[in-house]
């Protein structure tokens, strides 16, 4: 399986975390607490899957909130193009 980059990781994330917060929203609206708990679900989902793969591709530790071009670790180049 190829890996993802983080990049990647980072769009992935911020699509599920913005999913789930409509989804969230949409069940407050309607008063449903099923929808508005999957879209609680579909966050925390969003912030695990974060936690799991946004990672330096070369050393594999966590990046935590780096934006950078290079990892603050061993300094490998993160971006897409390796």
């Amino acid at each position: 399986m190829k890996k993802l980059t983080p990049q990647k990781v980072r769009f992935w994330m911020v699509t599920a975390g913005l999913a789930g917060a409509v989804v969230y929203a949409a069940g407050i609206a309607m008063e449903i607490k099923l929808i508005s708990g999957a879209g609680v679900v579909m966050i925390a989902g969003a912030l695990i899957f974060h936690l799991i793969f946004y990672r330096c591709p070369h050393c594999g530790k966590y990046l935590d909130r780096s934006r950078g071009d290079y990892c603050p670790y061993c300094g490998g180049e993160l971006e897409e193009g390796e």
